[in-house]
Formats: structure tokens, C-alpha cells, sequence
């Protein structure tokens, strides 16, 4: 249980180069007296620069060039949330957003870098690809490269830019695409007279020679006057015909700033002050590319941004407290080592240009060190790794891998004493997702309740999904919600921390229940250890029959319409030990509800479904198996699962409720192994998961052409329904 009571709130908006180092320092201790710690980011990845022209040249993966924000922040304890800033406003202190609702703050530190300049020329946002933010470059190149199919001659790469970045692109985009391609044309294309033109003569010339060494052509004095679709066109009257346009132009301020209310220099930077504080607002600190130093204005280079990092985590340190804080004194020179060649590299300092592999080398040991620092697997262990050992009960899982498990759940249920009802349809015998009440001929209600602890940081979406998981019992017996009630849980904490934290939940709620066409008609609240929501769901089932669990044929086709994995996905990223690609995965999953399902499965004819939760899937199939009187034939390799759920059992990791699901089912069923090595996946609790669905055999394919187009790209046909009762037999895998 957590002993702090939170007074004050620290946003940090942007993962760059300061930010992480920020992070790492609250979790080696960094004191920040009841302060609690918000790290919002557009993406779950922050990519760090000086490695993206070796990641580009193939000496790299991406995976090595990026600093995984959720697992970070997760063993710092930092809250995050990635959602996308739209504007700040310093005087009511809120961070704003487009599409959910502002997050208030006492202290904002922004380290959001950079855009690529000039992309309003006519042409350039929609052929070229800017080599800022740097996902999207490495996604927009992977897209390309997949559907790239070369033509008659050499492919074309052009870069524009001809400064650090652009000059290392140019070689490592020659070394990429000579590996794929075979040979390969690249122009460099530049407005000023010479390559780096902030460096040394000594360091142009040794860079003008490996340019030359490789055949990379170089336009100088020449600006982009417009882009076509393969074509640019330059002020010297040039015309360059390309594959590929890298735009490598310098750094612009982000959009965000202008949305800021903050000062800015004429080219639109946030002005700050010696200790990284914004000059009206010493409340809000910017730091890295950002930013704009009116003492000394410094180059938009990387290296600025590690250096403020150690100083603006102890400013905002001693900001808290109350004490003076400390300056900022940029380096006056910095080492520039840039890749000039496949494991070469030549450095630039006060002048001198020595170029070589050992460099290179010296290089990728400086990267890798720097890498090492917030990588997961090198931080220090916080907590055990397999969230099995009871040696920490408070690192047990939350969502749907917190429900009580199945054997002390139907042992206690069982032994109950039951009140007669005439209107119950459905209850609590029928171990069904919902009851179903009869209240008059013609009106049918589904009701069901659930909730869970918070297992996401983003309070907000923890509502939206609390929401979506618990209509979807509803919708998993044929009906629509149509009324709901809440119960919140909140830590104790300051009050503008208690209301803002009721303030996101709520309205992750309600945004979730307007798109349900559900009405949100009253609640509780309560304070606790931990965030948590409980909602009671009423639905209707419009004088239509309701589905079961019961009704199942052997021949009928089992149907799953969500891939599994969140609970083990979800215990990954509380022992931050999860990816941002999986999180992201896990997430989208969770928030797409099955009411588009429910309809085509009733078109097809089916009359057995249930939604797969707590129990996994193994759990809940064989509730429809003993309902039904049959047993099933799965299909492992057929079974769709999210990205990182496999590797993650492979590490040893699973959800706190998997084994009680492996021991119930196996207590209580024969269950065969046909040289299945791997069944976990089946045992997997899921919170907000699919629906599965018996499907007549001749219904199949249309079913999953209709799922498809609505969009539950992941459904599959899993298994067949036998007549072999209390027998499931699990092959493939």
C-alpha cells in the first residue's frame, strides 16, 4: 500500500533526451516531497538520435535505438499517459488535448524537441518524408520499402540538408539500400555553399571525401523551390527525379508552442532563463530543441539536451523545496562524432577531423552506454520478475487478472443459499455473463456488474476500458446497455489531485457510455489504496431470445473475435518488463467493444456465446462445453494472440490468476495435449476480450468476412465442437 499523500502535481510533456534522464533520477530518488509525477508522450518510444543513421545504415535494429517510456516511467513510478498535447494554458495551469480532457499540473517541464523546417514549401508535407519526429521517419521508411519495387535503374534517394544529419543520412541511406537494392543513386541537395557549414573547413573537406568515396552527389547554393511526386525542383533550375525524399532541413519549433501562451523568440522557441525556466512563468521549465536561451542561443543539437537533463532534474528538485536553483552552463565545444561509413566514423572537435573504425567504435560505445541507462533490462530490480512469488502481494495483477480465482469463487457460490424470483430468466446457477430478468412479456433485461483495480497509469482510458469490459457482458447475451452505475475508488490524496483524478475517470466513462447509448444515472465514491472502478450495466433485449452458454453442437465451429494476451501483457508492463508496441496492441483491443459482433453473430445463426474474461479462454469455453453437454477440438496455432504475449510467457511471466484457471479447468476436465508445447496462452486472463461464439459450419466464412469488415481484424475460426463430453483436446502450437 502506498504511504504518500500526494499534494502537487509535475507534468512532464515530451520522452526526449532530458525528460528520461528526469525520470530515471525520481527513480533512484530524487526527492520531490509529495510530489506525484506525469509523463505524457505522443508515443511509447522515445528514439534517440544519435543512433538513427546507424540503425538506418543496418547496423542497428530499431529496437536498440529506443528508450521505452512505460516501462521506465512504471519502475520510477511515474504515471504515464500518452496522448497527444494540443495547447497549454500557464494560467489555469492545464495541458489541453483534442480528444480527452485536459490534465491539470503544479510544475510543467516541456522537452519536446523539434519539426523539420520548411515543410510548407508547396509539395514537401505530402512527398517527402521529414526526418522529424524520428518514428515517423523509421515508419514511413519501412512502409516504403515494403511496396518499394525497383525499376529499370539505380533508385534515387534524395536528402535535403546538408548538415550533420542530412550528411549522415545520405551515406547511410547509400550503405541501406546497397545492401536491398544493389546499386544506388543519392544526391545531397543544400542551400548553403558547403556540407556543415557550422564545423571546421578541416572537418568539411574529410566529409566532402567520403561523400565523394561513395558517390553521393552534392547540389550546393541551391534552394527547394517545389516537390512533385518523384520530382524536385531547385532555384538553380535543376530537376532531380527521386524514389525517395529524405527532408534533413533543420529544426522548426513544434506546433504545440504556439498553442503555449508562452514566450518565444522570433523563430518561435520557448525563451528560458539560465535555470531552465520559461521567462513569465517560472512554473513551466523547456529544455532541449525547444527551447531558446537568451543568454547564449545554441544549435538544435542532441547533446544540449543530455547536458540539461542532470540540471533540470535538480531544479525541479529544489523548486519543490523552496531553495534557489541551479544554472545551466552550456559547453562551450562538444565532440561530434558522425557516421561517415559502414562501422566508420569521423569526429569533429575545435577543429581537427580524424575519421576511422576506431572512432566508430568509440562511437557506438558512447550510444550504447547512454542506451544502457534506461533500458529495462539493466535498470536496477525493483521487484521480482515472475509475478507468481507471494513475496509481494501488492504486485499481484489488476484488470481482470485480480478476479478471484475460479475454484474458491464456485466453492463459495455453490454452498449458497438461493431466494426464489419468478422474474429471473438467467442467474446465478446458470453461471452465465449476465442475468436476464423478466419484468412483463415484453420487457427483457440483461443486468450484470464488474470492475477491477487500475492496472494503467491514464486514468482516463482506464475508464473507457472499465466501460467496454463491462458492457460487454451485456452484449455477449444478445442485448444492448441501456443504463449503468458507478463506483470509484481514489486514493487519498490533495483535493485538486482527488477532483482531477475523478475528473479523468469520469470522463472515460461517460465518453465511453455516449458512444454505447448508455445513460450513466448515478454512482459512489469511495477512498482506497488504489484507483479502482465498479459498474453495474442494465441492458435490453428487445423481446429477442437471449444467448447462453448453452446450445452448442458438436460439427458447430468455434469463432473468437479478439486476439488473447492482455493479462499477460498487462503483467509485463506492471514489472516493466512490457514494450510500447505491445502495450499499444493491448490497449486497441481493450477499447474496441463487441456490440458490432453480437449482430452478426445472431445473423449467422448462432445461440451460444460468451465473452472471454478472468477465466481465459480456456475457462469460459469449457463453461459453454458444460453447459451444452459436448466437448472441443482447439486449434492453438488458429488462436489469434497480441503482439509480445508468447515472448512473454517464454520469459517466465504470467498473470496471477493463470495457474488458478490451469488448476480449475484441470480439476474438472480431461484435457489432451495432441504435441501442443505451449497451451499458457489458453489459461490467460483477458481483460475486455472478444466474444466466442459457437457458428454452424456452412455460416463460417461469411461470418468472418462480416467480423472482418467491422473491423475485428484478428477473428478466427479456433476449433470445431465434439460430441466427447468434458473432453477438449488442444493441437497445433
Amino acid at each position: 500500500m502506498r504511504n504518500t499523500v500526494f499534494e502537487r502535481e509535475l507534468v512532464l510533456i515530451g520522452g526526449g533526451h532530458a525528460h528520461v534522464q528526469v525520470v530515471k533520477k525520481i527513480g533512484m530518488g530524487l526527492s520531490l516531497p509529495g510530489v506525484r509525477v506525469t509523463l505524457i508522450a505522443d508515443r511509447p518510444v522515445a528514439w534517440y538520435s544519435g543512433m538513427l543513421p546507424g540503425c538506418l545504415a543496418g547496423l542497428y535494429t530499431p529496437d536498440e535505438i529506443g528508450v521505452e517510456l512505460r516501462p521506465l516511467a512504471r519502475w520510477a513510478g511515474v504515471r504515464f499517459v500518452q496522448a497527444t498535447v494540443s495547447g497549454i494554458d500557464p494560467y489555469l495551469r492545464q495541458v489541453v488535448f483534442d480528444d480527452r480532457p485536459s490534465i491539470g499540473y503544479d510544475v510543467l517541464s516541456l522537452n519536446i524537441g523539434s519539426q523539420t523546417r520548411g515543410m510548407d514549401l508547396p509539395g514537401v508535407r505530402a512527398f517527402a518524408i521529414p526526418t522529424r519526429p524520428l518514428g515517423t521517419l523509421l515508419e514511413k521508411l519501412s512502409i516504403f520499402e515494403s511496396d518499394f519495387v525497383p525499376g529499370d535503374g539505380p533508385p534515387q534517394v534524395v536528402v535535403t540538408g546538408a548538415g550533420a544529419a542530412g550528411v549522415e543520412l545520405a551515406i547511410a541511406m547509400r550503405l541501406r539500400w546497397q545492401k536491398r537494392f544493389g546499386p544506388v543513386s543519392v544526391l545531397l541537395a543544400d542551400a548553403h555553399p558547403d556540407v556543415l557549414m557550422s564545423h571546421a573547413l578541416n572537418v568539411r573537406r574529410m566529409v566532402r571525401q567520403r561523400l565523394d568515396k561513395y558517390g553521393i552527389r552534392h547540389v550546393a547554393d541551391a534552394r527547394v523551390e517545389r516537390v512533385e511526386s518523384d520530382t524536385l525542383y531547385l532555384s538553380d533550375g535543376s530537376i532531380h527525379r527521386f524514389d525517395v525524399l529524405l527532408w534533413a532541413t533543420g529544426g522548426a519549433p513544434p506546433a504545440l508552442i504556439a498553442r503555449s501562451g508562452l514566450d518565444t523568440d522570433d523563430a518561435g522557441f520557448v525563451r528560458v532563463g539560465q535555470t531552465l525556466q520559461t521567462l513569465r512563468f517560472p512554473d513551466v521549465f523547456a529544455v532541449g530543441d525547444c527551447a531558446h536561451f537568451d543568454d547564449r542561443p545554441l544549435p538544435k543539437a542532441g547533446v544540449y539536451a543530455v547536458r540539461q537533463g542532470p540540471v533540470l532534474a535538480e531544479n525541479l528538485s529544489r523548486f519543490f523545496h523552496g531553495t534557489t536553483l541551479k544554472p545551466y552552463r552550456p559547453q562551450r565545444a562538444f565532440l561530434s562524432l558522425l557516421l561517415t561509413g559502414n562501422r566508420e566514423a569521423t569526429a569533429s572537435w575545435r577543429g581537427l577531423a580524424p575519421h576511422g573504425p576506431l572512432l566508430w567504435r568509440l562511437k557506438d560505445r558512447i550510444d550504447r552506454k547512454w542506451m544502457r541507462k534506461f533500458d529495462p533490462n539493466h535498470l536496477p530490480v525493483m521487484f521480482p520478475v515472475n509475478p507468481e512469488s507471494p513475496a509481494d502481494p501488492a504486485m499481484r495483477c489488476a484488470g481482470c487478472g485480480a478476479k478471484v480465482g475460479s475454484t474458491v469463487l464456485t466453492g463459495v457460490l455453490d454452498a449458497l443459499p438461493r431466494t426464489p424470483n419468478a422474474r429471473v430468466v438467467v442467474g446465478l446457477d446458470a453461471a452465465d455473463d449476465a442475468a436476464v430478468l423478466r419484468y412483463a412479456p415484453d420487457v427483457w433485461i440483461a443486468q450484470t456488474v464488474d470492475g477491477f483495480r487500475a492496472f494503467i497509469d491514464d486514468l482516463y482510458l482506464f475508464g473507457r476500458i472499465a466501460f467496454v469490459h463491462a458492457v460487454s457482458d451485456v452484449y455477449a447475451m444478445g442485448g444492448r446497455p441501456d443504463t449503468a452505475l458507478v463506483m470509484i475508488t481514489l486514493p487519498y490524496a490533495a483535493r485538486h489531485l482527488m477532483t482531477e483524478d475523478l475528473r479523468q475517470i469520469m470522463n472515460g466513462l461517460a465518453d465511453e457510455a455516449v458512444r454505447h447509448h448508455t445513460a450513466i444515472v448515478g454512482g459512489h465514491t469511495a477512498e482506497g489504496a488504489e484507483p479502482a472502478i465498479g459498474i453495474v450495466v442494465n441492458g435490453l433485449l428487445d423481446n429477442r431470445l437471449p444467448f447462453t452458454k448453452t446450445g452448442l453442437v458438436p460439427g458447430d465451429r468455434l469463432v473468437l473475435t479478439k486476439p488473447l494476451g492482455t493479462g499477460v501483457v498487462l503483467a509485463a508492463d506492471m514489472h516493466a518488463r512490457s514494450r510500447g508496441n505491445w502495450m499499444d496492441a493491448a490497449i486497441a483491443s481493450m477499447t474496441q467493444h463487441n456490440g458490432a459482433a453480437v449482430e452478426i453473430f445472431r445473423h449467422a445463426g448462432a445461440v451460444a456465446v460468451t465473452d472471454v474474461t478472468g477465466f481465459g479462454l480456456a475457462g469460459h469455453l469449457v463453461e459453454m462445453l458444460d453447459a451444452s453437454g459436448t466437448g472441443a477440438a482447439l486449434n492453438l496455432a488458429r488462436i489469434p494472440f497480441l503482439p509480445g504475449a508468447y515472448e512473454c510467457i517464454d520469459r517466465g511471466i504470467r498473470s496471477t490468476l493463470a495457474p488458478s484457471n490451469r488448476e480449475h479447468l484441470e480439476k474438472r476436465w480431461h484435457v489432451v495435449l495432441d504435441g501442443t508445447p505451449n497451451d499458457e496462452i489458453l489459461y490467460d486472463p483477458q481483460t475486455s476480450g472478444g466474444l466466442l461464439a459457437g457458428v454452424p459450419a456452412m455460416r463460417v466464412e461469411e461470418t468472418l468476412s462480416a467480423l472482418w469488415r467491422a473491423g475485428y481484424e484478428n477473428a478466427a475460426e479456433i476449433g470445431e465442437v465434439t460430441g466427447d463430453q468434458r473432453g477438449l483436446t488442444v493441437r497445433g502450437g
